[in-house]
């Protein structure tokens, strides 16, 4: 099979447009001629086939150009998250010792005070890189290939380098087009941060159908409308929040091109998705994780998931329910317990053998996350196991109340974890961002959860916080949270 994907669209059909960012557009055919270039200027910088090297870039031709020219070279790219601190960078990196690191002028100084290892500093001004000759690679790309290590510090602060393959790619992009169907004239719209798999998972699915991806540098909510109601694009891929803030400045209708709007990353008050559908947005709910390469499980479009479930299994994805205890065991419909995931687009560890415990010799990945499936064969996720909050024998999923507070109007985000109690054992309480320019307080803010929730789930406190804390990887770092509330801590 031929791996170099950008290479088998330039050759089939050369003219069509690969790559749009600000306007500019490249077709397959100077696409590829383009990562060529980026492949040879990697081998200037002394990267060799199966090194690492590290992105710390916003999203732009260049971070494309690299991802693709990696998978050419045969080598390792290590995305850097932009948010993430020197210290933070400085961890990282001496854990994968890359054979480069690529920067630019905004991220040069932070890159510096962290790594004192091989650096280039590059503009991203639409140029093509600066080498004189295309990379003429003796091997060509393999399956096998590490494509690339991604860092998941899901909600404890550790950081994790899942290692993905190119060929755990392949599956994950066959079975995403499975799923939500193939045209040819379609186009991607990614304004996800490339440091995420949810945005490399857009360029992989886009260069294995041969389609167009739209790249904005940042999420702008106007311009995103914009896009979904002009006919620019016909996917999308958001989070809760990019929709709650696309909704809010939609200008019309949506465009009858859009085909879907995935919608995952976190979980989505049910009022949004509600709000969403009546605007005509198509929307897909959606899970997946770093370590599946994006999508398990999504909507199709042909049936509404019932409420609470975020779809079915994808194509060559087998999903089960677990208990949490003793050897994996599947549980039937309706059983509550942990979510496993099995298939070919499933990494099979993390860098340097990190978390051996959440894989199985049979291949199944234990994902930490609590659910159940329904006899239909839809997917429901609860929580994280770690976040479950156990008040008096009654389980509180975060999640659940989390959703709940969000949907109030004057919230912009929403974190719930347990305090103490010598009564109940725990209690959940909840830490709030309030929305620019919003007013509400905690006793509006209970009596309005009061009628949603039972009265277990309710938050006993409410605290008002500038921003919640966040992991490197752009998480809640749920941990510092539970410090705060154990001490009763006053923002």
């Amino acid at each position: 099979m031929q791996w170099d994907w950008i290479r088998v669209q330039a050759e089939r059909t050369p003219d069509l447009v690969a790559i749009e960012v600000g306007g500019c557009r490249w077709t397959y055919a100077d696409f590829d001629a383009r990562v060529g270039r980026a492949a040879g200027w990697l081998t200037d910088q002394a990267v060799r086939p199966h090194d690492r090297v590290a992105v710390h870039l916003p999203p732009g031709i260049r971070w494309v150009e690299l991802l693709f020219a990696a998978v050419r070279l045969r080598a390792t790219v290590v995305p850097l998250n932009l948010r993430w601190t020197a210290a933070e960078l400085g961890r990282v990196l001496r854990d994968v010792e890359p054979a480069a690191v690529i920067t630019d002028s905004q991220g040069a100084q932070k890159v510096a005070a962290a790594w004192k290892g091989p650096t280039a500093v590059v503009a991203d001004d639409g140029a093509p890189f600066p080498s004189t000759a295309s990379l003429a690679a003796a091997d060509p790309p393999d399956g096998q290939d590490l494509q690339s290590i991604l860092y998941t510090s899901g909600t404890t602060g550790v950081p994790k380098g899942a290692t993905i393959r190119l060929e755990q790619h392949f599956w994950a992009a066959l079975g995403s087009m499975l799923r939500l169907g193939h045209l040819p004239d379609d186009a991607w719209l990614l304004c996800m941060p490339l440091f995420h798999v949810g945005g490399q998972a857009i360029l992989f699915r886009a260069a294995l159908a041969g389609t167009r991806v739209v790249i904005h540098p940042r999420f702008d909510a106007r311009a995103v409308a914009e896009a979904l109601t002009d006919g620019s694009v016909t996917l999308v891929s958001l989070v809760p929040t990019m929709l709650r803030r696309v909704l809010e400045v939609l200008p019309g209708p949506v465009s009858p091109r859009l085909r879907a709007v995935l919608l995952g990353g976190g979980p989505a008050p049910p009022d949004w998705v509600r709000a969403a559908r009546a605007r005509g947005l198509p929307i897909r709910l959606t899970y997946g994780l770093t370590e599946t390469c994006a999508q398990v499980a999504t909507e199709g479009g042909e049936v509404e998931a019932p409420d609470g479930a975020v779809g079915r299994p994808l194509a060559f994805a087998e999903v089960a329910i677990t208990a949490w205890e003793g050897p994996f065991r599947p549980l039937p419909p309706g059983a509550v317990g942990e979510i496993v995931v099995r298939g070919p687009q499933v990494t099979t560890g993390y860098w340097k053998g990190a978390a051996p415990g959440r894989f199985s010799p049979d291949g199944w990945f234990y994902t930490g996350d609590i659910g159940w499936m329904d006899a239909a064969g839809w997917l429901h996720v609860l929580d994280r196991r770690l976040d479950l909050i156990i008040s008096g024998g009654e389980n509180v999923y975060p999640a659940e109340v989390e959703a709940a507070i969000m949907a109030h109007p004057a919230v912009e985000a929403a974190a719930v974890v347990p305090k103490p109690d010598p009564e109940w054992g725990q209690v959940p309480v909840a830490f709030v961002v309030r929305r620019s320019g919003w007013a509400v307080g905690d006793t509006e803010l209970i009596r309005f959860l009061e009628h949603r929730l039972a009265g277990y789930k309710v938050p006993r406190r409410i605290w008002f916080v500038e921003q919640l804390p966040m992991t490197g990887s752009g998480k809640v770092a749920r941990h510092r949270l539970r410090a705060w509330a154990e001490r009763g801590r006053e923002p």
